[in-house]
């Protein structure tokens, strides 16, 4: 009876040693895959700069589409009749809030000779929605961002007529010809924000 009962609990542990052999056997694997990171878009084919090497705030599809459809409907009539060169149809944009409402305003900057002469280029800043709040002339690159603000709105500094300018926002826009504004007096601190940079920064140029 004894011998019996023993080769029962016997039988009993191999089974059960078995079924957990083959569960165990039987296991599935999961070998994780290393992670791909997707292919950043590139902007503007026609430099060696990588998509993703570009300046942050200087790559957005949805900007640079809003700014042609602007820059189209602003020179409909010259571009109709061929007077915009196609280097003058290149642009680069900045974002920055600039009056604290949570939405980026754009720097727009123009080139070519539709565009530049020997006292600067054209530029535009844009609110959030392609709208012109301000029209520069005789301006040169880049645009330092000053810390201060006047009516809500960040301080410019913008080199025009040989020296950088202290542009103030008056409540409507900014004054359109920094060359007529005071003098900063010294070089701006290099530790400010500047907007379009595109010799020292990574800079894709847009067609439009």
């Amino acid at each position: 009876m004894r011998k019996t009962a023993f080769i029962s609990i016997l039988s009993l542990a191999l089974t059960w040693a078995c079924k957990e052999k083959r569960e165990v056997g039987t296991e599935e694997i999961k070998v994780e895959s290393p992670a791909v990171t997707p292919e950043i878009p590139d902007p503007d084919l026609t430099d060696q700069i990588p998509g993703d090497q570009y300046l942050k705030n200087t790559v957005s599809e949805e900007t640079a589409s809003l700014i042609r459809e602007r820059l189209r409907a602003l020179h409909a009539d010259d571009l109709k009749s061929g007077f915009v060169d196609s280097l003058s149809r290149k642009f680069i944009f900045f974002e920055k809030d600039l009056n604290g409402d949570g939405s980026n305003e754009i720097f727009l900057g123009l080139t070519g000779p539709y565009f530049c002469g020997s006292g600067g280029c054209s530029q535009l800043i844009l609110d959030s929605k392609g709208e012109v709040v301000t029209t520069f002339t005789v301006s040169n690159y880049p645009v330092y961002i000053a810390n201060e603000k006047s009516n809500g709105w960040n301080d410019l500094f913008i080199y025009s007529g040989g020296a950088y300018r202290v542009v103030k926002f008056d409540g409507k826009s900014y004054p359109s010809n920094p060359s007529t504004l005071p003098k900063l007096g010294n070089d701006p601190d290099e530790s400010l924000p500047r907007a379009m940079d595109f010799l020292k920064d990574n800079y894709p140029w847009f067609v439009f």
